[in-house]
């Protein structure tokens, strides 16, 4: 069984590579938008610009974390885990954000979702650390 997870972990590489990858370009375009947007619309009082801005940077997030589900459902698809595009969705989707999905994987994959979880919650974290200096940097320019 540790074999068993070994190879899991190998193979988990390439979906959680890629999520961390394109992640990291969504922080980017956050950071981008923050520097480009940010200094100029909080040194004003317009209300309504701020719940723009702050509704656009945590979409942009959402969207990353969406691609990081389409990320490893396509995994779970090419590699034949999951027989079907929508059931891959559907599992990555609730792995990813650690919901638990309403099936297991079978034989040699039995615990591969876990590490889609781990993956999840880590760049969850990495989301919430870039909103909490986003909105650190908002106070700071009041």
């Amino acid at each position: 069984m540790e074999f068993e997870y070994a190879d899991q972990l190998l193979a988990a590489l390439i979906p959680l590579g890629l999520t961390v990858i394109f992640h990291g370009l969504g922080m980017d375009v956050v950071r981008r938008t923050y520097k480009r947007f940010g200094s100029s619309l909080f040194s004003n009082q317009h209300i309504g610009l701020r719940a723009f801005f702050m509704i656009t940077i945590v979409a942009i997030m959402l969207a990353t974390h969406f691609f990081g589900v389409v990320i490893w459902a396509g995994f779970y698809f090419l590699a034949g885990i999951l027989a079907s595009a929508q059931d891959a969705m559907l599992y990555s989707m609730l792995s990813y954000t650690t919901i638990g999905a309403p099936h297991e994987l079978r034989g040699h994959w039995i615990g591969f979702g876990g590490f889609e979880a781990m993956t999840g919650m880590l760049m969850f974290g990495w989301s919430t650390a870039v909103l909490a200096a986003v909105v650190q940097k908002i106070h700071a320019i009041e």
